[in-house]
């Protein structure tokens, strides 16, 4: 399953930038840090853990990580590719300190879409968004160790909206939305992003962003269930490169 989605998205993702070589197209590469934090419940089989990680905590716990954003622009079309990588590893105790957990998480993202300009500066857009979660976790207790682990990937369809605001000449406002799932992966997707970008140089300019994401994902049964339903929100600020 997971080598399908990828094959998939490769192929998207190839088809998608054929044609970007020529002249005409606009580029826009924008690596960025998000503030996340996550909000909302994780099931595996008959076990559910509440979620609740402020970005300090994820900061504290991450080992390795890498967020982006690309976009190309020719008159009234766009595409559009985000993707992000978080490797998260954090150790906790129960009550009492009798049982040590070691957990590692990684989380991977990517986000295709397609987006067309339907009046001045409105652009209506679809496309998909892959979503990759493996989860170990080691429990050290008294009587001895166990090990579990999950893992999950799932591709969103996806439908939105992103409307742009220029004002004070280098200044502009963008807001973002979209909804996608529809039982295909999630039951239920949804996101809300608004920029505030700054163009100080033709070339180099800097965002301010804040962004929510909120994703209900499940699939199994019994021993195999799988529950992913949580919300990441907070700031994000990044430099963009125009070419």
């Amino acid at each position: 399953m997971r080598t399908r989605h990828q094959a998939a998205l490769l192929g998207l993702a190839f088809c998608a930038a054929a044609p970007l070589h020529a002249a005409e197209w606009q580029h826009e590469l924008a690596p960025y840090v998000w503030g996340a934090a996550l909000d909302g419940s994780a099931a595996i089989g008959p076990v559910t853990a509440d979620i609740d990680m402020s970005f300090g905590d994820i900061i504290d716990n991450l080992e390795f990580g890498f967020m982006g954003a690309y976009r190309a622009t020719n008159g009234p079309h766009s595409i559009t590719l985000d993707g992000l990588y978080m490797g998260l590893g954090g150790t906790g105790r129960g009550p009492a300190g009798y049982v040590k957990a070691d957990l590692d998480v990684d989380q991977t993202g990517l986000e295709l879409s397609y987006g067309y300009e339907v009046i001045d500066r409105l652009v209506l857009f679809g496309g998909l968004r892959y979503n990759d979660l493996a989860t170990d976790i080691k429990l050290t207790g008294p009587i001895g160790s166990q090990m579990v682990d999950a893992s999950a990937d799932w591709v969103d369809p996806l439908i939105g909206a992103r409307y742009t605001i220029p004002f004070a000449e280098v200044w502009s406002l963008t807001l973002s939305g979209d909804i996608g799932g529809f039982g295909v992966g999630s039951d239920f997707a949804w996101q809300g992003v608004a920029t505030l970008r700054w163009q100080f140089s033709d070339n180099i300019g800097a965002l301010a962003a804040y962004r929510y994401l909120d994703m209900d994902y499940e699939d199994g049964d019994g021993a195999r269930y799988f529950n992913y339903d949580v919300a990441s929100s907070g700031p994000a600020l990044g430099v963009v490169f125009t070419f």
